[in-house]
């Protein structure tokens, strides 16, 4: 079924480990993983996720630093709810080729999908966006209940870029978003979440985020933000 992939895609991977098709892109690796369902596996589905090749090692603990691409099911829907479903296919009997309908929307969603993420930069924006972005029928997932580890892996990544665009967009957002509260907890704030994150963060990585724990009140740090 990966060869089929390849065929349909008409992109070379850099490299194939059973269901898996790596590309690489500079700083960034692009994964797109075939899989079968794990309470039937009559049926399968296929992702896209791309990560920041330079603490994937570190942070492989905590899922990498990256972002999974998404395409519609079968139905079309491209409106995803907060946490969508996964497209899901009948897995072909034998050694038969991928059913039209599938093997088309490998075509169709397959390529957007792995160059959805352009750069470092635009990795770190879309962990800081508040929800899914779309583009190109196909969409980041970005859901609410990781939030916080996403604005905290946006400061990591950008700490380890030297990116002080991307830093200062996620301390603007950290200090608009700080006060709210997350996990349906009323006392467990944004800001809280994001500095408990920062912390094992920092411990896998050695890169200092001990200062996010204060972001929100000490102002003099980032004099520019408003």
């Amino acid at each position: 079924m990966a060869e089929q992939f390849v065929e349909l895609l008409e992109m070379a991977p850099t490299s194939i480990d059973g269901g898996k098709l790596k590309f690489v892109r500079g700083s960034l690796y692009t994964t797109l993983s075939i899989w079968k369902d794990r309470y039937d596996r009559s049926l399968f589905g296929w992702m896209v996720r791309t990560d920041y090749t330079g603490l994937g090692d570190r942070m492989d603990g905590f899922g990498g630093v990256g972002i999974r691409i998404d395409h519609p099911s079968p139905s079309g829907d491209a409106g995803p709810t907060d946490i969508p479903p996964a497209a899901c296919y009948p897995w072909p009997a034998g050694s038969a080729p991928l059913a039209s309908d599938v093997a088309a929307g490998v075509t169709h969603f397959g390529p957007p999908s792995l160059r959805f993420v352009c750069d470092s930069h635009n990795l770190g924006l879309l962990l800081l966006a508040d929800t899914h972005v779309h583009r190109d029928g196909v969409w980041s997932f970005a859901p609410a209940n990781n939030e916080p580890g996403r604005l905290a892996k946006a400061i990591l990544l950008a700490r380890q870029c030297g990116d002080q665009d991307l830093e200062r967009a996620a301390v603007a957002k950290l200090r608009n978003r700080g006060a709210e509260p997350v996990a349906r907890r009323p006392d467990y704030l944004f800001r809280q979440a994001v500095a408990d994150w920062s912390r094992q963060y920092a411990k896998a990585t050695g890169i200092d985020l001990s200062d996010l724990t204060t972001l929100t009140r000490k102002r003099t740090q980032y004099p520019e933000i408003p």
